[in-house]
């Protein structure tokens, strides 16, 4: 017995000393290894004490294993993350070959037409890439600093008994930051991530697979690798609008060569002749079928955009009508089509359909539709901030938002 208690002793100090291993969660507790050493113990008795040590050694080193192997599946896993976005560039590559030297170079004998589609062609593609790359790269805003809690305050949160208890922890949080609240959990509480540990601004969303809170977020788009949010709303938008219009010109403009490629291979059904078409004229076909296919798909997301742009919703509000004070409103941001399509573009139309930064605001401070939330009496110590000069005019349909606070 004197063996059994000086092993679970020994065992004990041995699994203290790896406390400070990477992947510390994954380490048995001390209630878990003695019970698993006291069943190994007892089937084992008569065996040497250094077996036994050695025994629970390698399980650590197989622990350590799995430690060292988290990080490179992770890396595998951000790298897959990657496949969509490689699709997309391969097939715009191809579709470049197949478009300008196949079709272009190769097939057209008309030099004009050969100029005018190629001078139209290529501004489409580059406002289109551009796009897409600023919506991939653009970084993500988080939500300013100050909206960010100590760990004092978190375990505070985290040790409340009750939803009230917790209520009251974040709204006299939120006071002494002086902290701009509009929306609210649907319990009517200050919304709070527990991940992030920060009180989550005005439409700003935990997204899971980025692993933090975004502000304004919209949805977490596999074929751009990135978050849509406040900082690359506008960009996604264009992404879709010259994507879809590049397809629609592609489609429109090899159509002529999709007929031709059926009609020889028609002609060549009636004559039972053998000879396969050029693999120019498959090129043609394709990049006629692929800019159809695509057209098609990507509308439906952009004019779905759209409609969420005029009514100024996110994809989470257009499901999930966004809770304030009064209650669920899922009109409560809505300014206007007008007004609407201003704050994510701009009032400057040509600035508006190339991808540079034109969205007002500072993604946390929204104004709101009085009519609906006429009840939410703001004052204007903390305005809306823009790049446009002409923000500062203030239609009598909205007020600004500013330092409310639930439950007054």
């Amino acid at each position: 017995m004197n063996n059994r208690s000086s092993s679970s002793t020994v065992l004990t100090n041995l699994h203290q000393e790896n406390e400070n291993l990477v992947l510390e969660p994954l380490l048995p507790s001390n209630q878990d290894i003695e019970q698993s050493t006291n069943g190994l113990l007892e089937s084992e008795e008569q065996r040497d004490f250094q077996s036994v040590c050695f025994t629970y050694i390698s399980r650590l080193r197989n622990l350590r294993s799995l430690m060292t192997a988290r990080p490179s599946r992770q890396c595998c896993y951000d790298s897959l993350k990657w496949i969509p976005v490689i699709f997309i560039l391969a097939l715009v590559t191809w579709s470049y070959y197949a478009y300008v030297v196949q079709m272009c170079i190769l097939t057209i004998d008309s030099v004009p037409k050969k100029v005018i589609y190629l001078c139209i062609y290529h501004p489409l593609l580059i406002l289109f890439l551009w796009s897409y790359y600023r919506t991939m790269f653009q970084p993500t805003v988080g939500p300013p600093k100050e909206f960010y809690i100590s760990d004092i305050e978190g375990q505070q949160i985290k040790s409340a008994q009750t939803i009230d208890e917790r209520r009251a922890i974040l709204v006299r949080i939120s006071r002494q930051a002086n902290l701009s609240l509009l929306t609210r959990h649907f319990d009517g509480s200050i919304r709070y991530c527990f991940v992030c540990q920060c009180i989550k601004p005005n439409r700003a969303h935990h997204c899971s697979i980025c692993e933090k809170c975004v502000l304004r977020y919209d949805h977490h788009c596999p074929w751009t690798n990135s978050c849509v949010s406040y900082g690359n709303y506008k960009f996604f938008v264009l992404f879709l609008c010259w994507a879809w219009i590049f397809c629609a010109y592609v489609a429109a403009t090899s159509l002529e060569y999709f007929i031709q490629f059926w009609k020889i291979v028609s002609t060549i059904e009636k004559n039972g002749d053998n000879t396969v078409p050029s693999s120019g004229k498959f090129h043609l076909f394709f990049v006629f079928f692929v800019s159809i296919m695509f057209g098609i798909s990507i509308s439906s997301l952009f004019f779905y955009h759209l409609y969420l742009t005029g009514k100024n919703r996110t994809t989470i509000e257009s499901f999930r009508a966004p809770i304030f004070e009064s209650g669920p409103q899922k009109e409560g941001f809505n300014l206007g089509w007008k007004r609407n399509f201003q704050e994510i573009f701009g009032t400057k139309f040509f600035k508006a359909i190339i991808p540079i930064p034109t969205t007002r605001g500072d993604g946390v401070h929204y104004q709101v539709n009085s009519i609906l939330l006429g009840g939410l009496q703001q004052p204007t110590t903390n305005p809306i901030r823009s790049n446009d000069n002409d923000n500062n005019i203030i239609s009598p349909f909205i007020r600004s938002d500013a330092d409310i606070l639930p439950f007054e």
